[in-house]
């Protein structure tokens, strides 16, 4: 039985990362090394709407100048809508000689000899995501790149899932002891994996073209229907626990 038991031990020796902390397996330090994988998944509290404005002029200053106007429109209509200036940030600033589209005719392609963008992320309440959208778009915007759905303590839902992670960990840890009849001890290392970065939803409307859509003076206008994202927070733990 010792025989078995210390060929357990050392296999799982060479399991320990390069970089984790050096364990030192001997008959006198018996452990069991455990890699758990958890998730917590829970609403969106927070939601970061990516907007924008694309314009084309013949000219340099043409193209500018109606980005300019416009954009000014649709950041003083979200100010109006009570959302907080810091909540805005400009994520591009953009001017440049367009490259024609080929299906462009030729009226299109001597009125859109430049181009200018200007986009914005706007961090609201997950509440409010519909109502920033409906605002924006009836100001002018014409890009909606996507929405991310986040938490407003993205550090507390990842605890959380290490918490999580690790439990398991220690469940695993106990029903191997168990096989080897031997007992769990204490918690000898324990390292967390960090997350991925934080993931952004496909875009769900995106209009570069503002020729394309027309609204009528006086004509009943659709909202756009958002519905918010559960957020997910994953962690992997590496775990080391004495067996007695």
């Amino acid at each position: 039985m010792r025989r078995t038991l210390f060929a357990v031990l050392l296999v799982f020796s060479f399991l320990v990362p390069a970089t984790a902390q050096e364990i030192q397996v001997s008959r006198q330090n018996k452990t069991i090394a455990v890699t758990a994988e958890e998730s917590v998944t829970v609403d969106p509290e927070v939601a970061v709407v990516m907007i924008g404005y694309h314009s084309y002029g013949p000219t340099q200053d043409a193209a500018l100048q109606d980005n300019l106007r416009v954009s000014a429109k649709i950041i003083q209509a979200l100010l109006d809508a009570h959302i907080p200036k810091e909540s805005i940030e400009t994520k591009r600033l953009q001017m440049q000689l367009v490259d024609p589209d080929e299906k462009w005719t030729p009226e299109m392609k001597k009125d859109r000899q430049f181009e200018a963008r200007q986009s914005w992320t706007i961090r609201v309440p997950a509440s409010q995501a519909n109502a920033v959208v409906d605002v924006a778009t009836q100001a002018g915007v014409n890009e909606i790149d996507g929405v991310a759905w986040t938490v407003a303590d993205p550090t507390a839902l990842q605890a959380k899932a290490s918490g999580a992670a690790l439990a398991k960990a220690r469940a695993i840890s106990e029903q191997m002891a168990r096989g080897l009849n031997a007992k769990l001890g204490d918690l000898v290392y324990a390292s967390n994996k960090p997350p991925a970065e934080e993931r952004f939803v496909e875009a769900f409307w995106q209009r570069r073209d503002s020729s394309v859509i027309v609204t009528e003076s006086g004509t009943a206008r659709p909202n756009v229907q958002i519905f918010p994202e559960k957020v997910k927070s994953t962690a992997t733990v590496y775990a080391v626990f004495a067996i007695e």
